[in-house]
């Protein structure tokens, strides 16, 4: 999905396979719903986010309370991204973002 800079949306659940291509401004936040996690699935313990999330981002913030996996943030130039851990090739080709 596209947003709007400036735009703020929070996802109680997970996200596919190039969540946030080309972010550029807007913020994201992505939790689990909170029954599944009284049912006792642990958030930093599982996957939320597929691969190749945030490829090609340019500005902007992602909070992600769970793993991504392959690819995550490559060719980040300028965006914030925090996530609980992640799989290979995770930032590649960095230039600028954090």
């Amino acid at each position: 999905f596209t947003l709007a800079k400036g735009i703020t949306v929070i996802v109680d659940g997970d996200v596919d396979d190039y969540a946030r291509k080309g972010l550029s401004g807007d913020t994201i936040v992505v939790k689990l719903r909170q029954k599944v996690i009284e049912a006792g699935f642990v958030q930093e313990d599982n996957i939320i986010v597929g691969n190749s999330s945030l490829y090609g981002a340019t500005s902007g913030e992602v909070f992600f309370r769970g793993g991504g996996v392959k690819q995550f943030c490559v060719r980040n130039s300028d965006a914030l991204a925090i996530v609980e851990g992640v799989r290979d090739h995770c930032s590649e080709y960095l230039t600028g973002g954090n």
